[in-house]
């Protein structure tokens, strides 16, 4: 496979991303679907994880919300929140196929932004720990929503320059329709970045503050969930969708990690929040 060449990764799952690319862009092997008026419904067990996933997600923001003396607790309901949105964008533009294809290409690029605005989100909340700037406060919060903000619209803008042809500088080529390097890089690199980075931040603060080590447990759950998942998305969906007569493919089980991954997250900034500091090396530790 080709750096930047989408063929085989669409071929084989079913990503928003390929949505980018038109209509016709699909799994070999792709689940049964059903009439939903304007639009089909094309995956109904993703769709039911994802209703799921974002309650129990939605409700650790709210337990986030209300740890009043958590460090980061503000952070940790913006990041959790981040992936709600995600999820719901993610139930429009890869469970339902509409009839209009700019609606589908449109909701493949706000999905391919938000996949990376959410890793940035991610990037950023491994840095609260170092306290370089008050967590919690007006600064961090704008600076944590702005930036993102302005990943949000600049990727978007990627995305959807390749979709549409804005620039004619973006969009594939027709003797080569799902050749696209920058898609590639924001869409699969810039997370791997932004993971392997917030896993060194997070294993930096509990290497060098706390005394307890079990919370490192929580973390490299988070990182187990999130690699299966996509191995499952990317390297097995097809023979799954095979093997069950269509009834269920890697999207059900990337969006089931992924989002365990994410709660993974949550028990890992809980486990070194908790107000017993007794855990915590006194005068050093600022998460």
């Amino acid at each position: 496979m080709r750096y930047g060449d989408f063929a085989s990764l669409c071929e084989r799952s079913a990503l928003p991303v390929c949505r980018l690319f038109g209509n016709a862009v699909l799994p070999s092997c792709h689940l049964d679907v059903y009439d939903a008026g304007s639009a089909v419904f094309v995956n109904l067990p993703d769709f039911v994880v994802s209703i799921i996933a974002f309650f129990f997600v939605g409700y650790l923001a709210f337990r986030a919300h209300r740890k009043i003396d958590a460090v980061g607790r503000r952070e940790m309901t913006l990041l959790l929140s981040f992936f709600c949105i995600m999820l719901v964008f993610n139930i429009a533009g890869a469970d339902f196929i509409h009839s209009s294809g700019q609606v589908n290409r449109w909701l493949g690029a706000v999905n391919t932004a938000l996949v990376v605005s959410f890793f940035w989100a991610l990037f950023l909340f491994g840095i609260v720990g170092f306290q370089v700037m008050a967590d919690g406060s007006l600064k961090s919060m704008l600076t944590i929503i702005g930036t993102t903000l302005i990943i949000f619209i600049s990727m978007g803008y990627i995305a959807a320059d390749t979709a549409f042809g804005i620039s004619n500088g973006l969009k594939p080529k027709p003797s080569d329709p799902l050749y696209s390097p920058g898609v590639f890089t924001i869409y699969l690199v810039v997370p791997l970045v932004a993971i392997v980075l917030f896993m060194i931040l997070q294993t930096t603060i509990v290497v060098r503050f706390l005394s307890a080590r079990l919370p490192l447990v929580w973390l490299v759950s988070a990182f187990f969930c999130f690699a299966v998942g996509q191995a499952i998305m990317f390297g097995a969906s097809k023979k799954m969708c095979q093997s069950t007569n269509n009834r269920i493919d890697g999207a059900f089980f990337a969006t089931l990690l992924d989002s365990a991954a994410v709660s993974c997250i949550y028990g890992f900034w809980s486990a070194i929040t908790v107000d017993d500091n007794a855990a915590f090396e006194e005068d050093e530790y600022k998460f």
